[in-house]
């Protein structure tokens, strides 16, 4: 059996997904020795790194002429090179030893990260930014943070991630309420194929230790600060991060593309 962690990494204009995905991949490798990291990227933005296990350049970039690079994620089933993946963000940290996620994850065709988490562990599953899923009562699932393994379902889970990417333009006027997103975010995408294959969220599966904290104002309600960076002061300290008063004990999805020089 083969399992491992993988992630898309496509370079734009502001942001060097690659040193990000470097930094991920080093976390992991700290905290989880024996697991294998697979980062898929485009002709542009390949690299080498002794971090990275394998490096996938993908043949064709669907979102070459996109400013945000979402287009290509549905390919995740084609491209991993494992049998049991976790798929991730670039723009994430590992701070503590998940090798026992395995044993409960592998028994699944798909598990998704549902709702998120604020610096204090406190579940969140309301924020200002998915008031689109409210609107189109879509399951609030994150891609940032799931898991799937070679199996019929996880391919047609897949497959029609793909369709809704290929048809974005109708499926944005004509599937959901007040969309505008130019391109398609993965996590809008992947809600809907997921609402296409089980409506009613019957077969969701939510465990509570597979969540990621998530770095935006309004998920830690410090919209009021003006800087929450300043406010909360990331920082680390030996192998253990810090935010605010609280260690970090979870995956931590940091978002703010600048802040991982702090952390590294």
């Amino acid at each position: 059996m083969s399992k491992g962690f993988l992630w898309f990494a496509q370079n734009n204009a502001k942001t060097d997904y690659v040193e990000l995905s470097i930094v991920l991949a080093k976390s992991i490798k700290r905290w989880n020795k024996h697991n294998q990291v697979c980062v898929v990227t485009d002709e542009k933005s390949k690299f080498h790194s002794e971090h990275v296990d394998i490096v996938k350049v993908m043949k064709q970039d669907d979102s070459a002429q996109h400013e945000i690079k979402w287009a290509n994620e549905h390919k995740a089933f084609d491209m991993t090179p494992f049998t049991h993946t976790i798929k991730l963000e670039a723009d994430m940290l590992w701070t503590v030893n998940t090798d026992w996620w395995w044993y409960h994850l592998w028994q699944h065709d798909l598990v998704f990260s549902v709702n998120c988490l604020d610096y204090r562990n406190n579940v969140i599953k309301e924020t200002p930014y998915r008031k689109l899923f409210a609107r189109n009562h879509l399951p609030n699932i994150y891609n940032g943070l799931m898991y799937f393994r070679r199996s019929k379902k996880a391919q047609q889970f897949y497959n029609t991630a793909r369709g809704i990417v290929n048809n974005w333009n109708y499926v944005k006027k004509n599937m959901l309420i007040n969309c505008h997103d130019q391109y398609p975010s993965t996590d809008v995408v992947f809600a809907l194929a997921y609402r296409m294959m089980d409506p009613t969220s019957e077969g969701l599966i939510d465990y509570d230790w597979f969540k990621f904290i998530h770095h935006k104002p309004g998920v830690n309600n410090t919209m009021r600060a003006k800087d929450q960076n300043e406010y909360l002061y990331p920082n680390r300290s030996g192998d253990a991060v810090y935010i605010g008063e609280t260690r970090v004990s979870r995956v931590w999805h940091y978002h703010d593309k600048e802040l991982h020089a702090r952390i590294v």
